[in-house]
């Protein structure tokens, strides 16, 4: 399949058109049974598990690829297929198969022959790629959190506080603050924080929390959100025990 054509496709695929997705994967069975049987390195057909989850991959692959970021389709497929047949092995306990990500196809054409340097630096690549595209979706759902309280993300830079003092005084409160399950359900419902709940357990004046109410909010968002994993780890653990914190 033509370059451009190809090009053409994934772009109508990933608007919605599934003709063209369905053209994408049927003008490319070949190489996804090659690509399957070389990581399985057996053969592969469409019978088999395996060439189920190659296909979901393979679909993944064409919502995500980005001409921009990745120079290749395929190159960028079959990285993507590996995860998931990696992930699939795992699973199902099938880590003494012998699947690697050097792994050798079973073919002697060499089509999709790669030394050990090129898969690092492409699997590096698309982790780069996918963490960022993580990130970009945690920040998207962080915001529409946000909203429900009247703060809007592009505001917390200007919220933060400018002392570092003064900053991981508030995180104190934030680590403080969801270790009372009722407080997190009166923020929840009422979209305000319960300040003089707040002074009864921890040492902290009102003129700080009320200074620091948007930037206290928007960390007890992610405290308590399980899917916000990147932006939660970037939260530093506070010495609670300093403040009396219980």
């Amino acid at each position: 399949m033509e370059e451009f054509i190809l090009s053409g496709l994934i772009k109508e695929a990933q608007e919605g058109n599934e003709q063209s997705r369905q053209e994408i994967i049927q003008g490319n069975k070949l190489f996804l049974e090659r690509v399957t049987s070389k990581i399985c390195k057996r053969m592969i057909t469409w019978n088999d598990d395996e060439m189920s989850i190659s296909l979901i991959a393979f679909n993944e692959a064409i919502d995500r690829y980005q001409q921009s970021q990745n120079d290749n389709f395929f190159n960028y497929a079959k990285l993507v297929i590996q995860s998931r047949l990696t992930d699939y092995f795992r699973k199902e306990s099938r880590q003494q198969s012998g699947v690697s990500l050097d792994a050798r196809p079973i073919d002697t054409k060499g089509e999709y022959e790669s030394n050990p340097f090129e898969i690092k630096q492409s699997w590096d690549h698309y982790n780069e790629q996918k963490m960022i595209q993580e990130r970009l979706e945690e920040i998207q759902l962080y915001s529409a959190r946000l909203e429900e309280f009247g703060i809007f993300f592009e505001e917390l830079e200007e919220a933060s506080p400018d002392r570092a003092d003064a900053r991981n005084n508030l995180i104190e409160v934030a680590y403080g603050f969801v270790k009372h399950p009722h407080l997190v359900d009166v923020l929840l419902g009422t979209k305000q924080l319960p300040l003089k709940q707040i002074l009864d357990f921890i040492h902290v004046s009102r003129k700080t929390i009320e200074r620091g109410r948007k930037y206290l909010i928007s960390l007890i968002i992610i405290l308590i959100s399980d899917d916000l994993p990147h932006l939660k780890s970037s939260i530093a653990f506070p010495d609670l025990k300093r403040r009396g914190i219980k």
